[in-house]
């Protein structure tokens, strides 16, 4: 059995793996507690919500298509002096189990609205007054009804927009490839862009939603620090792996999706933790903002 040439440099990456891996999923959790606890996603971004599934199936496609597929390794290695794109087998799990369950939290969010439509009157007898980030119709006392925070399982028209521009973008790329005008890696790293692109994209409404309820109740502060731990992990994990194993620094930025989440996800994290614990800590939404 050949012995690597860089055991330590390889026992980093695999222990940054597990690290990363095990704080990204865990990740997921405490929004899909939360939400149970609260039995409402109120306080929670739709567009976030609709934005990471689709997200994750993007990183899903890139991840697996690049580590199984003989053709892309094949024209990943033509492109970069022979080598393997910087795939761990930690991303193909992560990748996956993100899709799952991001994919069930959404769930929540139409689980949640049809059993609060239908049940109003027996979640106000079981439902503490301060379990609830949106007051009933009732509540109101006379204030408009269009300054309460919106319940609305639909996202906004600009999301909307958003992912119509995906799909289409999908199919004309998709199509450049069936034509070959453009190579099989090219889509997959089309995919990695729909990533980052949602990535971008899918915090900025829960930033906004939170300054406007001068409040996070409804989103885990949990998430956002488990997230933050995975970033660090994760980027330390491309970095080792690039320039200290395949001594290829090219290797960090020829996997944009990695690198563009990692480092995409440690600003916006950072953002949600000045809002929870300098700008509204303890702050619960009683009525109306």
């Amino acid at each position: 059995m050949l012995q690597s040439p860089h055991p330590l440099a390889d026992a980093v990456v695999a222990i940054c793996g597990v690290i990363y891996f095990s704080a990204w999923s865990l990740s997921f959790y405490p929004q899909l507690i939360l939400n149970y606890r609260r039995k409402t996603t109120t306080g929670l971004s739709p567009d976030f919500i609709y934005l990471n599934p689709i997200g994750f199936l993007a990183l899903t496609i890139w991840s697996w298509g690049a580590y199984f597929s003989p053709l892309a390794r094949t024209q990943y290695a033509a492109r970069h002096n022979g080598h393997a794109p910087q795939i761990a087998v930690a991303d193909l799990a992560f990748s996956l189990h993100a899709l799952v369950i991001s994919s069930i939290t959404l769930l929540q969010v139409f689980y949640y609205a049809y059993r609060n439509r239908n049940h109003t009157e027996t979640d106000n007898d079981n439902v503490s007054e301060r379990t609830r980030l949106i007051p009933l119709p009732h509540e109101l006392d006379g204030a408009s009804k269009s300054s309460a925070p919106s319940s609305s399982t639909r996202p906004s028209i600009p999301c909307q927009i958003a992912i119509a521009g995906i799909v289409i973008a999908g199919l004309i790329s998709g199509a450049s490839v069936w034509a070959g005008r453009t190579e099989w890696l090219d889509w997959l790293y089309f995919a990695s862009s729909v990533k980052l692109f949602v990535t971008l994209i899918k915090y900025v409404p829960q930033v906004i939603l939170n300054t406007h309820l001068r409040s996070i109740e409804g989103f885990a502060i949990e998430n956002i620090l488990l997230d933050l731990t995975g970033s660090i992990f994760s980027f330390a994990q491309l970095v080792i792996a690039s320039v200290f194993i395949e001594q290829d620094p090219s290797g960090i930025i020829a996997n944009p999706a990695k690198l563009g989440l990692s480092l995409i996800a440690l600003s916006f994290d950072l953002v949600f933790i000045v809002q929870n614990y300098w700008l509204y800590p303890g702050k619960r939404i009683e009525g109306v903002v």
